[in-house]
């Protein structure tokens, strides 16, 4: 069905909404696109009722209430209903098979997900999935951590072509591209068991750790790696700050690009094309220099796509790739028990703002008092004041911001603001890994990188400037960390470490806000609140862990650990009203810094305020693993987590605005088995948690009102994992993930206007109750003329809500993806040939949005429509 949506001739109200179908058409003072609309009628009816979307249903399904099956919304069954229907059907998918169906013959070849978290091991194959989750290499059904682990060829296979899709196939991951406020596709949101955070400013930290080639990534902007020559990617689900420090509060993903091999020449070419004018290439080469103990591995890739949002203003997209990367690895290996690694890589892109649609203007009155766009006083005194005077004719014939701006096709939109997305991303590494005894290995990693990010969006998209923000930011990183790892007889071994980490940055920008609500339009308050920015951070971190584990028993391990952290934090902060500076509105953004006798109605060293602070933690673990069988272990584990504090630095109406927030803690319970069955062809995993969360960091951006502050709340939910390989030619997976999470106490305001637009009967933002998924790879074996493998993935998630205040205009109802891919190998395996297809229902759904009541809008971005592509590749 197509998404264009035809305009009710009367859409030029001073109040908008994207319009619905013809046959839906009522007359209101205000409202919103179909998918908004269904979402206002359900919320009406109930408040966990599933929403439909109207624009992607046949009309006479569309009826605001009625579901696709023509059932009611109301009286129907619930989503949350229809997903434990789902739950059962995936578990159904991966283990109901007759007796007869497990031969016992032995497979030709490794199962298609080899190494992923829960592996179906073939009879009598005693081959490993080694993980790192501890630290250390292990066995991954030996691992008491709820870990989902993926190898590069099975991120391929799955369509995998940047970090943040691996979320579609790993229980309890929110991985959402395009953060609220950025117009960046490289600033990620990311969410692991409902904790994470929803900002990318460099003066808030993640909640998730991201960890690439043992070193931490400290900001979020840069941190959607694309998957190219990758050796695994981990994710590690709850607080591992124990071994890995600050801010993987909620957990951690560890990536491991493949490394120079000593022994033989070997590469890989790719070339994919597809929807969009796709053309990717990609390439790695291994070079021994010295037989044995000298290897160089070089990697590059040229990634470029068009967008697939169309700007009707200029005629310029949104939502493209224009990213080129090389990376290069030396390994020395000199002596037998000494191993160098040397590393560097840099990352360029040049590319569009991210997707931003504009979804309502103006008064809702069909809202609660809470969501409804007043658009006082700033959209009422704009349209009364600025807009007259300005050449721009809105598409009703007005000179007018209102909602004959809201396009009829999400993916179009009047945004005329600056367009960029530009990322310059590199670093440099050295690990040294020295094998000190037959049990103990010393290894040290040194670190540094570099990062310069410039990106726009324009917030209110359409030709005015009323609603939009540009950001330069840059940030540099050193890190130096030492561990020790080994045994201490046959029944103890250990791992111990220290960590330092150095980091300063800056962060310049513009919110134009209500440009021209100054004199002589405007001599009296409210004028407008626009701002000339300047940041500067500068954080230090040092901390020293250590994790032991006893064996009390011959199958029965005691795990106990802990580490000590202390961050310290500097800021300074300068902003400069833009209607003090009119005469450098649009020009040199460092113009109105250097400018002597302007007015900076906020200067953090002139003024009174907090400019620097430190956090001291101890984070500990304890687990006990038990081994029942050699095939079944269960754990019970306690552990806590840290994020540490910080400060408020997007004022806009004074300096008591600038206020520090607390650092949030989070108290961890899980349960677990890990088992394999049916002479291992069977694998289920499976994790019960339950959390405490302390002072949680919720970032409010609804300007003008944008914080941080502190609630507290409660978690828990499960992971069920399987992977089964009933005969040698099918594989199957399933999971599932569920997450129930509330509030319990919302803290008092730090300043005036930081009282937090929350309740307790909100639920947490990106914490999906369910998020299902279930795959199955076919492999049909050619003789001579080689290979064929057909897989297909289908991912489910429930209601998903995109801010703090839960706004049923940027909540998505739930949505599924399908991937399929069909590949032709030849006998070999050094030719191949690949057809996919990624959202092949070409479902729309909502990855992120904010709105304003100030500000009368409400926006949104939404994820990759369908798309098809063909891969050729060559190995050698």
């Amino acid at each position: 069905m197509s998404r264009r949506r035809s305009r009710l001739p009367g859409s030029g109200d001073a109040v908008g909404y994207r319009q619905a179908p013809r046959e839906l058409r009522r007359r209101s003072t205000g409202g919103v696109h179909p998918a908004v609309r269904s979402r206002q009628t359900s919320y009406r009816a109930s408040r966990f009722a599933p929403l439909q979307r109207c624009r992607r249903l046949p009309t006479d399904s569309c009826r605001p209430g009625v579901g696709a099956s023509g059932t009611s919304a109301k009286d129907g069954p619930s989503r949350e209903n229809s997903m434990k229907g789902s739950l059962k059907l995936a578990l159904l998918a991966s283990i109901a098979c007759p007796a007869g169906a497990w031969a016992q013959e032995a497979p030709a070849g490794p199962p298609a997900d080899a190494a992923t978290q829960t592996v179906a091991t073939p009879v009598g194959d005693d081959s490993e999935i080694i993980v790192t989750a501890r630290r250390r290499a292990e066995n991954l059904q030996d691992v008491p951590i709820s870990v989902t682990a993926f190898s590069g060829e099975a991120l391929t296979e799955r369509n995998v072509d940047s970090i943040d899709q691996i979320a579609r196939f790993t229980p309890n991951i929110r991985f959402d591209t395009a953060a609220q406020l950025s117009g960046a596709s490289f600033n990620p949101t990311v969410f692991i068991r409902g904790v994470g955070s929803n900002d990318f400013a460099i003066f808030t930290d993640p909640g998730v750790g991201f960890y690439i080639d043992g070193v931490y990534y400290a900001r979020s902007i840069g941190a959607v790696t694309d998957a190219v020559d990758l050796e695994s990617v981990q994710v590690l689900r709850g607080p591992q700050g124990t071994l890995f420090g600050r801010n993987t509060i909620g957990g951690a993903v560890i990536i491991e690009t493949a490394k120079p091999l000593l022994d033989s020449i070997s590469g890989k070419i790719e070339a994919i094309t597809g929807s969009y004018d796709r053309i990717d290439l990609r390439g790695a080469i291994n070079l021994p220099l010295i037989q044995d103990r000298l290897a160089l591995r070089l990697t590059a890739a040229t990634l470029n796509r068009e967008g697939y949002v169309k700007r009707l203003s200029d005629g310029e997209d949104m939502g493209n790739r224009n990213s080129d990367m090389v990376r290069a690895q030396l390994r020395w290996q000199p002596v037998a028990t000494l191993t160098i690694d040397l590393a560097g890589d840099y990352t360029r892109s040049r590319e569009h703002s991210a997707p931003n649609d504009i979804v309502a203007i103006g008064l809702q009155p069909d809202l609660p008092a809470r969501y409804n766009l007043a658009g006082a006083p700033w959209l009422a005194r704009f349209n009364q004041l600025v807009a007259p005077t300005l050449p721009i004719v809105n598409p009703a014939g007005r000179k007018a911001l209102d909602g004959s701006w809201i396009t009829a096709d999400p993916y179009e939109t009047f945004a005329g603001g600056p367009n960029v997305n530009d990322l310059d991303l590199w670093g440099v590494q050295a690990t040294v890994a020295y094998d000190a005894a037959k049990q103990l290995q010393l290894k040290s990693i040194t670190a540094y990188r570099d990062m310069h990010a410039t990106f726009a969006r324009d917030g209110d998209n359409t030709p005015y400037t009323f609603r939009e923000t540009f950001n330069d930011d840059k940030v540099w990183q050193f890190s130096q960390e030492l561990q020790a790892n080994g045994n201490i007889g046959a029944g103890l071994r250990f791992v111990t470490g220290l960590y330092y980490l150095k980091e300063k940055g800056r962060d310049f920008g513009r919110a134009d806000l209500a440009l021209g609500i100054w004199p002589p339009l405007a001599v009296t308050p409210p004028l407008s609140p626009a701002v000339f920015l300047y940041n500067w951070i500068d954080n230090e971190s040092y901390a020293a862990y250590g994790e032991i584990d006893i064996d009390l028993a011959r199958r029965l391990t005691l795990t106990l650990g802990g580490r000590y952290n202390h961050d310290s934090k500097k800021i300074r902060i300068v902003n400069v009203r833009q209607r003090d500076a009119i005469s450098l509105i649009g020009g040199d953004l460092l113009a109105p810094l250097n400018t002597p006798g302007l007015v900076r109605f906020i200067d953090s060293d002139a003024q009174d305020i907090p400019d620097s602070e430190s956090w001291s933690s101890f984070t500990p673990r304890v687990i006990v693993k038990a081994d029942v069988t050699d095939d079944i272990n269960v754990y019970a584990s306690y552990s806590r987590g840290f994020k540490s504090g910080g400060f408020n630095l997007r004022p806009l109406t004074g300096p008591e605005e600038v206020s520090a927030y607390d650092p949030e803690t989070l108290t961890t319970w899980e349960l677990g088995a890990k088992t394999r069955w049916l002479d291992r062809r069977l694998t289920l995993n499976a994790a019960l948690w339950k959390s405490r969360y302390k002072d949680i960091q919720l970032s409010v951006n609804q300007t003008p009102l944008n914080f941080v502050a502190n609630a507290t709340g409660k978690l828990w939910g499960f992971e069920l994992e399987a992977v089964a390989r009933p005969t040698s030619w099918l594989d199957l997976n399933a999971s599932v993930g569920h997450v129930d999470s509330h509030y319990t106490e919302i803290s008092n305001p730090r300043a005036p206007n930081q009282a937090l637009p929350l309740t307790l009967d909100d639920s947490f933002v990106k914490a999906p109750r369910w998020t299902l998924a279930a795959g199955a790879q076919i492999s049909v074996p050619l003789g001579r003329s080689g290979s064929l493998r057909l897989r297909g993935d289908v991912t489910d998630y429930s209601r998903i809500y995109n801010d703090l205040s839960n706004h049923p205009y940027l909540t998505e109802n739930g949505y599924t993806l399908v991937n399929l891919r069909l590949t032709w190998a030849d006998a070999g395996d050094r030719y191949s040939v690949a057809l996919f297809a990624t959202n092949l229902t070409d479902a729309l759904f909502i990855q992120s949005g904010n709105f304003s009541n100030g500000f009368g809008l409400a926006e949104v971005s939404y994820g990759r429509p369908r798309e098809w592509g063909l891969s050729g590749s060559v190995r050698f």
